[in-house]
């Protein structure tokens, strides 16, 4: 844990150094939530080589056991027929036993290690956490003020330039529509004889429907 604490002291000593720089602060904060995700990122590549190294204790253990059970039972076998190989079978187990008795505090700190790690893993998890949500809010607060502050002094103003922004193209649009071509001048008398020439043609050819139907 101590290279968390210090990763925690130095992000701190970071955001100190910028507190009176207003516009920075989003940035030396994201730069800060990125270390500390490679620091979790190496934690866990350190926790599954740890937890390899303890599969392989287990295993060998698991070997040692079985291996000193064997030379157990040879030892009994051999007894009453060669005693001198049953004394070697007996020296093998009690050998065998002593690597097992020598595996298990290295077993037992890699296990405690992982645990500790694991719990790391928590720790910076939840301190992510925090600060995604803790930026978020301190962005949307920082976002807030500025917008506040641009459009009480006129300055560099969203609405006010949006405001312009449709006012010229609404200028724009009046400008064409007055200066473009004038529609044509309908002429209702024309149009008049137009219609009652039309209706004559449609009748003077349901009249030739007509004629072809009786005949």
């Amino acid at each position: 844990m101590n290279s968390l604490k210090r990763i925690f002291f130095t992000l701190k000593t970071q955001l100190d150094n910028v507190a009176d720089d207003f516009e920075n602060h989003e940035a030396v904060a994201q730069a800060a939530i990125q270390e500390l995700e490679a620091y979790r990122s190496k934690t866990l590549i350190h926790q599954h080589r740890l937890h390899q190294m303890i599969e392989q204790y287990e295993t060998k253990r698991a070997d040692l056991h079985q291996q000193a059970e064997s030379w157990s039972a040879r030892a009994v076998k051999l007894k009453g027929q060669n005693e001198q190989k049953a004394l070697e079978c007996v020296k093998r187990m009690l050998q065998t036993k002593q690597h097992i008795k020598e595996l298990e505090p290295q077993l037992s700190k890699a296990r405690d290690q992982f645990g500790q790690l694991d719990k790391d893993l928590t720790d910076i998890q939840a301190q992510l956490q925090a600060l995604h949500t803790q930026k978020e809010v301190l962005s949307a607060r920082q976002n807030r003020i500025q917008l506040q502050s641009s459009m009480s002094t006129g300055t560099a103003n969203p609405t006010t330039g949006a405001q312009a922004i449709f006012k010229r193209w609404e200028q724009s649009v009046a400008g064409a529509e007055l200066t473009g071509p004038l529609p044509p001048v309908k002429d209702r008398f024309a149009e008049e004889f137009e219609q009652e020439e039309s209706e004559q043609e449609l009748k003077h050819i349901l009249e030739e429907l007509v004629s072809k139907q009786q005949d």
